[in-house]
């Protein structure tokens, strides 16, 4: 199959420091190529990928770091949205099916589609995804479709990474970590809090942007002159893996539907379990009390957090590696591009076969 991959104009792929949907866009490309199929990439002009690149912008243009930058960046946004439309046009020809990761695809409903849900539902955006249903989706989770049971999905595609690049690490040290965006929804300020109350150094790390202005001043920074906080900032590949590995216990403490949850799955391959709020996909991704603990609040969490401490790091990566890696995660999507274009080619079927009943009902008219 040939398939054309759209991507966001606001990360490269992969993604230099934070960007779970690219890195996943990253490794989706690497399992089709390895399964003989031929992706092709309308990206950021500086990805790096092993497939055929149309930049839909020459650089990634990032999220703005603050509300008054927005109108700006939307703006940019367009631009680049309204050539990714052109590219993508020209492209049609060559493909047998887009597969989208967040760009509008509802003036290609008569072409074999699938577009990937990356993000929550919101109650504002319904009507967005209600004038859509006629496109095909894959969810990352089996929760994220509760919130939009209206849509036509052709699967659930659990996100995976390679695990090889992730190392196994059976004596971690004495910390614990969250890594994430600093806002409201991520609630990294619990996780900070819960390490104070246990007494154990706590390594934050991860992006800021708009969506946590005001929120990191007042929540999160404060706690910076505190002798067991470590504010990393935002880092590489290899920085997050050095610190995810290291880690006695990954904090995750989200405050919103979370339909998956990247950080969970990349502590799990290196053995570090997570204690997290068990809300969207948290039940599907930890197997609770054996790589990791679900709890209602991180109050809860206090008090469950030695159960982390003492699971076997080897199984939790197991388990990891093989429910959740990239070969898999391709698997699942050669099996939704499969069923979409099965479904087009019963309804061009269909559509003919009525042509040809209405070619016979003429010819009968016309005898009688």
């Amino acid at each position: 199959m040939r398939i054309a991959i759209v991507a966001e104009p606001f990360v490269p792929v992969p993604p230099r420091q934070y960007g779970g949907t690219e890195q996943v866009i990253y490794y989706l490309i690497k399992g089709l190529k390895e399964a003989g199929h031929e992706p092709i990439l309308l990206g950021t002009g500086d990805s790096t990928v092993d497939c055929e690149l149309i930049p839909i912008t020459d650089k990634a243009i990032y999220f703005p770091a603050t509300y008054k930058d927005i109108a700006a960046h939307k703006r940019n946004v367009a631009r680049i949205r309204q050539n990714t439309h052109r590219q993508l046009t020209r492209l049609l020809r060559r493909v047998d099916i887009v597969h989208s990761h967040s760009f509008d695809l509802k003036s290609y409903q008569h072409f074999p589609n699938l577009t990937t849900i990356h993000t929550k539902f919101e109650l504002s955006e319904l009507s967005y995804y209600m004038a859509r249903r006629k496109l095909y989706y894959a969810s990352i989770s089996h929760n994220q479709q509760a919130a939009g049971p209206f849509l036509n999905y052709a699967g659930v595609v659990y996100n995976g990474e390679d695990p090889s690049d992730f190392p196994l690490v059976a004596e971690p040290q004495d910390y614990v970590c969250f890594l994430g965006r600093f806002d409201r929804e991520k609630n990294p300020h619990l996780a900070i809090q819960l390490a104070i109350n246990l007494g154990i150094k706590i390594k934050l790390a991860g992006k800021i942007d708009y969506l946590g202005e005001g929120y990191f001043e007042e929540e999160v920074a404060k706690y910076f002159d505190h002798p067991l906080v470590e504010y990393l900032g935002e880092l590489n590949f290899e920085e997050k893996v050095e610190l995810l590995s290291n880690a006695r216990c990954n904090l995750h403490p989200t405050g919103f539907r979370e339909p998956f949850g990247l950080t969970v799955l990349e502590a799990a391959y290196c053995g570090t379990p997570t204690l997290a709020i068990a809300r969207g996909s948290m039940p599907e991704l930890i197997e609770e009390a054996k790589t990791g603990m679900l709890v209602e609040d991180f109050v809860e969490g206090f008090y469950q957090i030695e159960e982390c401490f003492k699971m076997d790091r080897n199984y939790i990566s197991s388990r990891a590696r093989e429910k959740f890696n990239y070969q898999q995660m391709t698997k699942d999507y050669i099996r939704s591009y499969r069923t979409v274009l099965q479904d087009f080619a019963n309804k061009k079927q269909q559509k003919q076969a009525l042509k040809g009943f209405g070619v016979r009902a003429k010819h009968q008219l016309r005898l009688v």
